[in-house]
């Protein structure tokens, strides 16, 4: 038997999947995007300072007093050594953690240096600026993918919705079809057509398979009806050839051998049968499509019993209601009260003592099993057998 949990729909599973995918590829996007930002910020700094730092060499080069000029700011100009120039190097930057005066605080502070050689003297010129540090671009983008993740969200739920609606469509439609397959139908499933590749060969799948199963069901009930057939006629044959040997002029040896040739018929009669009841059973041949009144059947199976239960000298007690009904097969019902009263009687002790009880309210239109029946066998003296 399988498994019969809580099940989860597909579009559902669909759905947690992408949104996990999703959270993983925001938050390592979001890393990215951060530090991306961030050099970002930083390169753009450092070209304006480098065009800065050009303005002010270009103000050396004029001449004049510009000390008071805004480019010279946060700027500072020194005239350098010749042997403390860089070598192959023109211009560069530095960032950390510095005090800003004018916000009494610290915060991280971009400086670039360049290096120019203006008649024939050696300067350098370095700028700087602060820039927003970690903790101030963090907030913002956190704040960004927060939305960003409830748009995707809000999307996905949508997406799920017109998936389940439009897409699996052609699956839910053969569920639905297979679950109201029927092999004893005579007609073979027909599925509807779709454009998705995979849908439509689980279809061509699902009709072959139906298809062979119905015949081989068919096939299986034709074989066993003509085997009953088959050997109902023989046995008859048989029976009857017996009964004309018990009435002609035989010995009594003769007599018990023939006795013992219909006990064993009437055991392979009666194990034939069974299998034929197996068969239907198997087979779901017997339907529970009407309502039996198990209180009517109950007193109809007692009656056809009673000389059997006198003739053991057994007494029987009964209490059953009336209109008491069971959804049940008609055969059935008859097949399970005659073995029950039969196995109480078969397995009493006389003097022996039986009970039938059967109770319950009275099924209304529309209402599901309303009572039972049971059996309750037992011995009136000490040292009996029952049976239930």
């Amino acid at each position: 038997m399988g498994n019969k949990g809580i099940g989860m729909k597909l579009t559902t599973k669909f759905t947690l999947w992408y949104f996990g995918i999703m959270l993983v590829v925001l938050l390592i996007g979001g890393a990215i995007v951060y530090y991306e930002i961030q050099w970002k910020i930083s390169r753009v700094e450092v070209v304006r300072h480098e065009r800065l730092n050009d303005i002010i060499a270009g103000q050396i080069r004029a001449g004049g007093d510009f000390t008071g000029h805004p480019t010279r700011k946060r700027a500072i100009v020194s005239q350098i050594p010749a042997d403390s120039v860089p070598k192959g190097v023109q211009t560069f930057y530095t960032r950390g953690i510095d005090w800003n005066p004018e916000f009494q605080t610290n915060e991280y502070r971009l400086l670039v240096t360049s290096f120019y050689t203006i008649n024939g003297e050696h300067y350098r010129v370095t700028t700087y600026s602060f820039i927003p540090s970690f903790y101030q671009l963090l907030p913002g983008v956190v704040d960004s993918f927060k939305w960003i993740l409830l748009v995707l969200l809000i999307l996905v739920v949508i997406s799920a919705g017109l998936i389940s609606k439009y897409i699996l469509a052609p699956f839910k439609r053969t569920l639905r079809v297979i679950q109201y397959f029927d092999l004893k139908q005579k007609a073979p499933i027909r599925l509807a057509a779709t454009r998705t590749s995979e849908f439509r060969e689980l279809n061509e799948f699902l009709e072959k398979m139906t298809e062979k199963a119905r015949e081989d069901y068919q096939s299986l009930k034709e074989f066993t009806e003509n085997a009953s057939h088959e050997l109902q006629t023989p046995t008859a044959i048989i029976r009857g050839k017996l009964d004309l040997l018990m009435e002609s002029d035989i010995r009594d040896e003769q007599a018990i051998l023939i006795a013992e040739m219909q006990n064993a018929l009437e055991r392979l009669s009666r194990i034939h049968s069974s299998l034929t009841l197996l068969t239907k059973l198997e087979n779901r041949e017997y339907e529970a499509d009407a309502k039996v009144c198990i209180s009517q059947l109950t007193r109809v199976t007692l009656d056809s019993f009673e000389e059997l239960i006198q003739l053991k000298s057994l007494r029987l007690m009964t209490a059953v209601e009336e209109k008491v009904y069971v959804p049940m097969h008609p055969s059935l019902a008859d097949l399970l009260l005659a073995n029950l009263v039969s196995n109480a009687i078969r397995h009493n002790v006389p003097p022996g003592a039986g009970g039938v009880a059967g109770g319950g309210a009275a099924a209304g239109e529309g209402a599901g099993v309303a009572g039972g029946q049971g059996m309750d066998c037992g011995p009136a003296g000490p040292g009996g057998v029952g049976d239930q």
